[in-house]
């Protein structure tokens, strides 16, 4: 399972806690959680949790958001509406 090789002291470690034996945070709540990291790992170890996922999401956003505009203009285009935001 790949989950099970991120848990680490980055911001991974709150998808695989208490699965490989991780230390568990003792309150769910954001704010404690980065807090927690950012003691054990700084923000360094913020980050090296936070790119991976930036670089994971922001081609699928850009997907989607410009699919969206292109459908949106096609049926614009089919339906005759003038009024375009």
């Amino acid at each position: 399972m790949p989950f099970l090789l991120l848990c680490s002291e980055n911001l991974s470690l709150v998808m695989v806690q208490g699965v490989c034996g991780c230390n568990r945070f003792k309150s769910g709540s954001i704010s404690d959680v980065f807090r927690t990291i950012v003691k054990k790992g700084g923000y360094r170890g913020v980050a090296r949790g936070w790119l991976p996922r930036m670089l994971f999401h922001a081609p699928a956003a850009a997907i989607c958001w410009s699919t969206y505009e292109k459908v949106k203009s096609f049926f614009q285009d089919v339906n005759g509406d003038s009024n375009t935001a």
